[in-house]
């Protein structure tokens, strides 16, 4: 077969498959704002629910949201990156270091109704939080760690090593090399690691529902 010929066959298939994939999503939103945009309006937006949240507006929800995203981003994100760049750059290569790793891969795929019955356990009973923003943002950062770790250790070990000699061989220090070197190189994937984080603790109904 012409290789022209097999490139545009193949060209032509792929396109088709994405647009298979895209288009019930366009369409499913063209609905959605097609249906719902003549609903949203200032008052939707700033006003308190009513009627047992059956109608009013929705300013409690849009406020707890951000304000438990927030918080558990800014304990998350320092957390987990420091945590990635002792794993990555200074922890050994050893059995108990392979055990964390490990663990923390499997964290990654917990439920997050059992982190939301542990915050339940921890924060709001033991910890005697409450039903709080404090208990549903720890909650969710102790969730959201493990993703966090893995993202960010990605995003490390995707700078090439020749950065690290070449430093290293200028009689730079360790950790001037990770903070001038290393970590601007992975400061794209560290990131996308916390935007997909935040896009996945904003959606969250179970720890929410347990804590806050």
């Amino acid at each position: 077969m012409n290789p022209k010929l097999s490139q545009k066959i193949a060209f032509t298939v792929l396109f088709l498959a994405t647009l298979l994939v895209i288009l019930p999503v366009v369409i499913i939103l063209f609905i959605i704002v097609r249906e719902g945009a003549s609903a949203i309006n200032w008052q939707f937006l700033t006003s308190m629910p009513t009627d047992g949240m059956r109608s009013g507006g929705i300013f409690p929800a849009i406020v707890g949201t951000l304000s438990i995203v927030l918080c558990a981003i800014a304990i998350t994100l320092p957390v987990g990156v420091l945590a990635a760049i002792y794993l990555n750059e200074y922890a050994k290569d050893n059995l108990l270091t392979r055990v964390i790793k490990l663990s923390i891969v499997n964290l990654a795929g917990v439920p997050s109704v059992v982190y939301g019955l542990f915050g339940l356990g921890l924060f709001v009973i033991f910890f005697n939080f409450g039903v709080s923003i404090i208990a549903g943002a720890l909650t969710l950062s102790i969730m959201e760690l493990p993703v966090i770790i893995t993202t960010a250790r990605g995003a490390l070990n995707s700078v090439p090593y020749s950065f690290r000699e070449a430093s290293w061989s200028l009689g730079v220090s360790r950790w001037q090399t990770i903070r001038h070197v290393v970590l601007p190189n992975a400061l794209p994937g560290i990131m996308t690691g916390a935007i997909l984080s935040i896009a996945r603790i904003s959606g969250e109904t179970a720890p929410i529902l347990f804590t806050a």
